[in-house]
């Protein structure tokens, strides 16, 4: 009932998903979207900011990111594995598997075909038309580059010299 006072406030793209969150979820959304909608969130003391911050990490992981790949899901006790292993298992103590190699990232769109639309325009195109000259000017400042590098080069070859033969 008081939520539905609330629809009017409430972005129209999140009615479905606030359809259906829990009621706890429910309250941490108005938390989080009054304080964006405020723009009140940066100037929170830091504990709250760090509830803000966590509150709006969990509603992300549970309703706006596609699970993307297969979720192992295995949970496991923190304290068997207090960090995380070289190739970056035990993270997440509800999924051991997120964030570890060979593992994808969750979206937030879902996928689709880009085959004909990642190559248009053709890159090949764009970056004759961007790079290409169309007078050339010599402003020898690729001398200039190429003479400096040398003589640092050289003047780093002289310093290792001379503390390599002890001449000073």
């Amino acid at each position: 009932m008081f939520l539905c006072l609330l629809r009017p406030f409430i972005h129209p793209d999140f009615h479905g998903v606030l359809s259906r969150m829990s009621l706890g979820d429910k309250l941490s959304f108005l938390f989080v979207h009054t304080l964006d909608r405020l723009n009140l969130w940066h100037k929170l003391p830091v504990l709250l900011g760090l509830i803000y911050l966590e509150r709006r990490r969990s509603l992300h992981d549970k309703y706006n990111l596609l699970n993307v790949g297969e979720k192992d899901g295995i949970p496991f006790n923190p304290d068997d594995y207090p960090y995380r292993t070289m190739n970056g298992e035990y993270n997440d103590p509800e999924n051991n598997k997120a964030g570890s190699q060979l593992t994808f990232f969750g979206r937030n769109m879902p996928l689709r075909e880009q085959k004909d639309e990642l190559m248009s325009p053709d890159p090949m195109v764009v970056a004759t038309k961007l790079l290409a000259r169309r007078t050339y000017k010599d402003t020898g400042k690729q001398f200039n580059l190429i003479a400096a590098s040398w003589i640092q080069f050289m003047v780093h070859d002289w310093i290792d010299h001379l503390e390599d033969t002890q001449q000073l």
